[in-house]
């Protein structure tokens, strides 16, 4: 048999004598505190605009730095249904003209589209000797001339196009190394010579120069791994991307030493640059900022030419903006941006959002104390308008049905939960011509809170498993409505106030008359 529950002193229904008081006296206490704030605040504005016949508010262009938001995806490019469609498009350049050209290296063709994603045509076809189409083509870029210029790995060459895909002519080193070479990125300084990413022989990867006629120029670089960024400078492992800035400095995507390195255009190195993950794809913008498309992190990672990063936006997965082995990176005329999504199959369109307004800035605790004024009123609307919690048993609701004392539970400020358990009782009862199952909601709870609270009450008294639930859910409310005598007990002593239909209807009947009579209530 259980034993007895030795409750209170008090009774147990109904706020403790000290307890109510204390809680309506800290409230008070707080709003009136805001409330002076927000006087001193109001005074100084106004003693402020009679001396200085202005308000102390802050004038656009404080000089905050920009917060800067990252490009936005817009749509994808995959191309037609069936034979025409991407299928591993490794390499993504676009023209003045708007035509948007990938290198499709699975098809061993190039994919033509236009900027809108429309498809255009396709081409392949080169004079080289047996070789009369494209094998493996990677990256793909433009000279100032509009020649398309090709990178294939398996036929070692670099092969140049007309803006239509008519072929033009190879480029390759002479004599053995044409047979060892595999060309990867490219770009072109402002007289037009070409910078190519060699890495075919395993002990010598690096960076060769031609001329616009396609002579080689120079070549630097070779093949070392670093375990740090700043080992082995103006040493690659798997160069990959390559770029230029306005200023003359080129860019070298070091991909397997996980890091970008910075050299004159006559090879001599000049800095490391911090890049995250396995940087493939460069390209520069007009405003002098460096993109460098992460096939490990599957991210595009922005920064300043000096290594401060920017923003970044991406991230692996098969969704819309989200990337899978990006392999190379283009700009439009507009400053679209065009990212090769190889395991997606398609290139992803983004652009950059609107720029907004700088934001005014406060150049003293004044302003910052008028300006952030506002915020007060966050805790006084939240104090006004919160709602209290009841956990409610049905013998309660009986006993307001009883008085005709129902509509008291029907009021915007209260809301009503009861555990899943005794829900069943309150769905579709009606009383006074409320739903009962609309205005209580079943609550769920921790198994946890009630194994602990289980084992914290056993010494006094035995509960059972669904009493611990209800009391739980008591606690989550603070108070509970019940006719229970012996529930009742037991919430106040684990601290939650108990009111049964009687003490209910005595403190909210009195707030109900006073709300529609105007008057204060102590609710």
């Amino acid at each position: 048999m259980a034993e007895p529950v030795t409750g209170p002193k008090q009774a147990p229904f109904g706020a403790s004598p000290s307890e109510e008081p204390r809680r309506k006296n800290r409230r008070k206490i707080v709003l009136l505190i805001l409330l002076l704030l927000l006087l001193f605040l109001v005074l100084y504005g106004l003693w402020y605009y009679l001396n200085y016949r202005k308000l102390p508010i802050p004038s656009f262009g404080g000089g905050a730095a920009e917060e800067v938001a990252p490009p936005e995806y817009v749509f994808s490019i995959a191309g037609p249904l069936g034979a025409d469609a991407l299928t591993r498009p490794i390499g993504v350049a676009v023209s003045t003209s708007d035509r948007v050209y990938a290198t499709d290296t699975k098809s061993g063709v190039i994919r033509v589209f236009n900027t809108e994603g429309r498809y255009q045509f396709s081409f392949s076809a080169i004079q080289d000797g047996e070789n009369t189409t494209l094998v493996k083509p990677a990256h793909i870029a433009l000279n100032d001339a509009n020649e398309l210029h090709v990178s294939d790995r398996r036929l070692r060459a670099v092969y140049v196009f007309d803006l239509n895909g008519n072929y033009l002519r190879k480029i390759e080193p002479e004599g053995e190394d044409a047979k060892t070479w595999s060309p990867l990125g490219m770009d072109f300084d402002s007289e037009g010579n070409m910078y190519v990413t060699d890495v075919g022989d395993t002990k010598q990867h690096r960076i060769l120069v031609f001329s616009p006629q396609g002579e080689e120029i120079r070549r630097f670089g070779s093949t070392a791994q670093a375990e740090q960024m700043s080992q082995f400078p103006g040493q690659f492992y798997f160069p990959n991307g390559v770029v230029l800035s306005d200023d003359g400095e080129l860019f070298i995507g070091d991909s397997d030493n996980r890091r970008t390195q910075v050299f004159d255009t006559n090879g001599e190195f000049k800095r490391f640059l911090r890049t995250a993950g396995i940087p493939r794809g460069l390209v520069i913008d007009d405003e002098q900022r460096l993109y460098v498309v992460d096939a490990l992190g599957h991210m595009i990672d922005i920064y300043t030419l000096d290594g401060d990063k920017i923003t970044s936006f991406g991230g692996p997965g098969a969704g819309p903006g989200q990337f899978r082995y990006a392999g190379d990176i283009a700009l439009d005329r507009n400053m679209r941006i065009y990212v090769a999504d190889r395991d997606n199959h398609q290139i992803q369109v983004w652009q950059w959002p609107a720029p907004l307004a700088v934001a005014p800035v406060p150049s003293g605790p004044a302003q910052w104390a008028l300006c952030l004024s506002p915020l007060l009123l966050i805790p006084l609307i939240w104090l006004l308008s919160r709602r209290r919690v009841f956990a409610v048993t049905p013998d309660f609701v009986d006993e307001m049905a009883l008085l005709g004392k129902v509509h008291l539970m029907d009021r915007r400020r209260f809301k009503w939960i009861t555990p899943e358990y005794l829900w069943p009782q309150f769905k579709d009862r009606v009383e006074e011509g409320i739903d009962l199952g609309q205005l209580v909601r079943e609550q769920v709870h921790s198994e946890t809170d009630v194994h602990d609270l289980m084992s914290r009450m056993e010494s006094r008294a035995e509960i059972s498993r669904e009493d611990a639930i209800l009391l739980v859910v008591a606690q989550r409310a603070k108070t509970l409505c019940t006719e229970d005598e012996r529930i009742a007990t037991l919430a106040w002593e684990i601290g939650v106030e108990v009111l049964d239909a009687e003490h209910f209807v005595e403190r909210f009947e009195k707030a109900e008359d006073s709300e529609e009579t105007g008057t204060s209530g102590d609710a």
